[in-house]
């Protein structure tokens, strides 16, 4: 990818990409429907502000600054970047200046993140066939996010590190136990296991903290979460009408790098 101009975008195969007047690149020839919609980005967007997941920023900031040291423009990609706030997070939370590319296939998301973060470059792009080049990412981020290995594996540098970011047992939990009695306990172990047939496993952090959430906090928790699609209305009534409520965060920071030949 090189910039034309400071308005196109032109990558390895000769196309250009105009950048949009709101800030971020459309790299798709056609739009893709989701679940995924505005309403859910600004509630996901107030609760990085409220600093709901400031401990996995500064633990994913930390693995980042130990590796570059005192490099400046590092360039990390967020592969799968929502409406931006954990990149943007992350990148102040580094000492060191980096450039960051957010990636994610829904526009209403990436337009949001262009609108909050400008020293960015966002794309709307498909992850499983990305336009980006490859061996050209020191670091690449999959925060809750479906992954694509073999994209990872183009675009990561031949010393570069993936970091992937999976719920653990106990993540929103008591979210879980309103909204799903009955519902068998979460298990992440076929995400691990797909992790480290793609990727060698260099180091794995837990992250695991309970925060206190008010409304109308609560309610944009809520809001934000697939968990709450296929909820009855008497549930998700019943999460609206409380107060306030202690939510446990319960993750796991994979790092991987390329396969050893």
């Amino acid at each position: 990818m090189s910039m034309d101009n400071d308005h196109t975008l032109i990558c390895m195969k000769g196309h250009s990409y105009d950048l949009a007047k709101k800030g971020y690149i459309h790299m798709l020839s056609q739009s893709i429907n989701t679940k995924y919609d505005k309403a859910l980005f600004h509630s996901r967007q107030k609760i990085a502000e409220s600093g709901f997941f400031q401990p996995l920023v500064e633990a994913i900031g930390k693995l980042i600054e130990k590796e570059i040291g005192q490099n400046h423009g590092t360039a990390i990609l967020d592969a799968g970047c929502g409406e931006g706030s954990h990149l943007a997070q992350i990148q102040d939370y580094v000492a060191s200046d980096t450039i960051g590319f957010g990636a994610d296939i829904s526009k209403e998301g990436v337009q949001l993140a262009a609108s909050k973060s400008t020293k960015t470059i966002w794309l709307v792009a498909d992850l499983a066939n990305c336009p980006l080049a490859s061996d050209k990412f020191p670091f690449i981020l999959n925060i809750l996010s479906p992954s694509n290995y073999a994209e990872f594996d183009r675009l990561l540098t031949d010393d570069g590190f993936l970091i992937k970011v999976i719920p653990n047992q106990d993540y929103l939990k008591e979210l879980r136990e309103v909204f799903y009695e009955e519902r068998e306990a979460f298990d992440n172990e076929k995400t691990l296991a797909r992790f480290e047939e793609k990727f060698d496993l260099v180091n794995s952090q837990s992250v695991r903290y309970s925060t206190h959430l008010e409304q109308p906090l609560l309610n944009e928790l809520v809001k934000m979460t697939p968990l709450s699609w296929s909820a009855n209305e008497k549930k998700l009534r019943r999460m609206s009408e409380m107060l306030s409520m202690d939510i446990t965060v319960d993750l796991n920071i994979l790092v991987g790098k390329k396969k050893s030949e």
